[in-house]
């Protein structure tokens, strides 16, 4: 399933906040080319393979696209121009340091499991044809 062509998100399945954005991922992804998978799955530990340095899925939304890893703040901003949607505006935040986003995008991080109290979404976004197990 892994090719060099894939993009993949990968998020922490045991967290709500993610979950609930990788169901607004899905559901607004125009290029219908974006996939969601836990970081317990099996592509997930085969794609973590492939590089040295990889990153923590429970710290950061990890983004797999083109044979590239990207996270934090640059991985978001890159899911919202690859959604060929509205979101697409996100890609003004290049002009903004990325030592500066990825600050905002470490205090969103360390709060999430707060911010979110629904569970219903995570067996909702279980059940996408594009979630990879």
């Amino acid at each position: 399933m892994l090719n060099q062509n894939s993009t993949i998100v990968f998020i922490d399945d045991e967290c709500i906040f993610c979950n609930f954005w990788g169901k607004y991922i899905l559901k607004n992804d125009k290029s219908d080319s974006i996939l969601i998978s836990p970081s317990t799955s099996k592509i997930f530990k085969e794609t973590k393979k492939k590089f040295n340095l990889f990153p923590n899925p429970k710290e950061t939304i990890i983004l797999y696209h083109n044979g590239q890893i990207y996270s934090k703040s640059l991985a978001v901003i890159k899911i919202s121009v690859l959604m060929k949607n509205w979101q697409s505006i996100m890609s003004v935040s290049y002009i903004i340091p990325n030592f500066i986003r990825d600050l905002f995008y470490d205090i969103i991080s360390r709060n999430r499991k707060s911010i979110m109290l629904d569970s219903c979404v995570i067996d909702e976004l279980k059940s996408k044809d594009k979630y990879l197990v």
